[in-house]
């Protein structure tokens, strides 16, 4: 195991400082390698983009929005604490990600932690994700009911940032207004691995980039604001919102079996 900032550190500190200088730098950098879980050089530029906010991951994005979502109530409450445990438990962080995840939520509620380009950067970067994560967004917002103002006001530009129509919005509210507290998180229900290959109409050992067509096109097909266009009735807008759900849970499962961003 080579730790890349440890081997930075001590380069650079022998450069500057000779044999005290690179074991100083040593010290210091292998802190570093730690602190950010960096194993190898290849993990580096992911960790570098994502600190530097270049390449932002889905995780970080989220815990940031999540927490400027519960501070738009005004006050941070322990139902809003508990939703966000509830989603890393969802997301099956580790001890270290679970660290991490609470540190950008906590940076979220700052009013001077500017956010919302590392947002534009994931929509641009990551476009499958975006309903994931403003429904993340809906979740938090309705903890204690209906949504205050700010956070409606939020919920609209974000929506705007990751291309979501004012159809799929609604379904998200009613969906998380219907749910029961302590009920399953969405992306964590579900059938198994077969069942959600079907719902994409893909085999289970396809290509990731097979499978991310099929979901790009079935995402397409189903969309309430297409369907709104076409001229669908409430009940139609309802169910083509049910199975944009499923459609967006059966990939979620099958990419983290797959392993594939």
């Amino acid at each position: 195991m080579l730790w890349p900032m440890t081997v930075v550190g001590v380069l650079l500190g022998s450069a500057v400082a000779g044999v005290p200088g690179g074991i100083l730098g040593g010290v210091l950098g292998h802190a570093l390698d730690r602190h950010w879980g960096l194993r190898r050089w290849s993990e580096l530029p992911a960790q570098l983009g994502r600190r530097l906010g270049l390449r932002p991951e889905f995780q970080q994005v989220l815990f940031l929005c999540l927490g400027r979502m519960a501070k738009a109530h005004g006050r941070v409450t322990p139902e809003h604490l508990q939703l966000a445990r509830e989603l890393m438990q969802q997301y099956r962080l580790d001890e270290s990600q679970r660290l991490a995840a609470m540190a950008d939520f906590n940076r979220g509620k700052l009013p001077a932690t500017a956010m919302e380009r590392q947002l534009r950067r994931l929509c641009r970067q990551q476009p499958g994700r975006n309903a994931e994560l403003l429904d993340g967004c809906w979740r938090m917002a309705l903890v204690q009911g209906q949504p205050s103002t700010a956070a409606r006001q939020l919920l609209d530009r974000w929506a705007v940032i990751a291309g979501l129509g004012k159809a799929e919005q609604q379904r998200m509210q009613q969906r998380h207004q219907r749910r029961r507290p302590g009920s399953a998180a969405p992306v964590a229900a579900g059938g198994g691995l077969q069942q959600a290959a079907a719902v994409l109409c893909i085999e289970l050992d396809a290509e990731p980039a097979q499978i991310k067509r099929a979901y790009r096109r079935l995402l397409s097909r189903h969309h309430p604001d297409k369907q709104l266009a076409a001229g669908a009735n409430e009940a139609e807008l309802a169910a083509a919102g049910e199975q944009v759900h499923r459609i967006q849970q059966a990939y979620e499962k099958i990419r983290r079996y797959r392993g594939f961003r």
